[in-house]
């Protein structure tokens, strides 16, 4: 999906649009590990793409952050950025006392395999922020095309070829909410869920009138159901991954 830069996916990443929204990102990156971001001895961003939202959290939080990317292709911002592969970080044991992994669990070939290394490579006390995609989001969140990731993958390339917007789904992966508590579990690791934090910090940032409408109406729902409620029904959710033994 990222290699074809000429494609409906690499247009949109050269958009004034798809910038101002990675600031908006690492706006909202900042207001949620900016405690972390300051004592942090080592941060890595993990899947950083084009590196924007990693040189904006530089300027937000004042220290240097370096970001991994697979595919160089991408890389606009070069400074502190490197090729790895996310499932064979260049990292010692125990080195990453904060790791960003915003948007890019989707992208890897072996969630076990992700979540193994992310426990390899976390210090005592660490986290890993993750944001991550539902397969129940509505508007697919790469190609813009509604219910798209909900279908099994020969049908979603099909859909995605009739649109224009791309050849293949195949290396697109969303899975569910229990899916990714239960695969980081077999690691040892928790998701401390912080998609209601999130929500809290988003809502008047929101460029639509309808979503702040949703927002503000979900913070009247009674907390307890309100995080119940974003587990199933959130497009999206926020995450720090912890050992498990150090989630109090």
């Amino acid at each position: 999906m990222r290699s074809a830069a000429g494609s409906y996916y690499g247009r949109r990443l050269a958009s004034a649009d798809y910038r101002a929204s990675r600031e908006r990102k690492a706006a909202l990156i900042y207001a949620l590990c900016a405690d972390r971001l300051g004592s942090a001895r080592s941060v890595l961003d993990l899947g950083a793409g084009t590196g924007l939202i990693t040189r904006a959290l530089e300027r937000l939080s004042g220290r240097p952050i370096v970001g991994l990317d697979l595919d160089r292709a991408f890389m606009e911002e070069t400074e502190r950025m490197a090729v790895a592969d996310l499932l064979e970080l260049p990292v010692a044991d125990g080195a990453v006392d904060l790791g960003i992994a915003n948007h890019v669990y989707e992208h890897v070939a072996d969630l076990d395999a992700f979540f193994a290394e992310i426990g390899r490579v976390l210090a005592p006390g660490g986290a890993v922020y993750l944001t991550a995609g539902s397969k129940w989001a509505p508007i697919e969140p790469h190609y813009r095309i509604p219910t798209l990731s909900w279908w099994p993958e020969p049908v979603a390339t099909k859909i995605l070829r009739w649109s224009g917007r791309g050849e293949s789904y195949d290396d697109i992966r969303f899975v569910t909410h229990g899916r990714l508590v239960q695969t980081a579990a077999r690691h040892g690791l928790v998701l401390d869920d912080r998609t209601d934090e999130a929500l809290a910090t988003q809502i008047e940032r929101y460029e639509s009138r309808v979503g702040r409408a949703v927002g503000r109406t979900l913070r009247l729902v009674p907390g307890p159901l309100r995080r119940k409620l974003l587990a199933v029904a959130s497009p999206q959710w926020f995450f720090f991954v912890r050992h498990a033994g150090e989630v109090g």
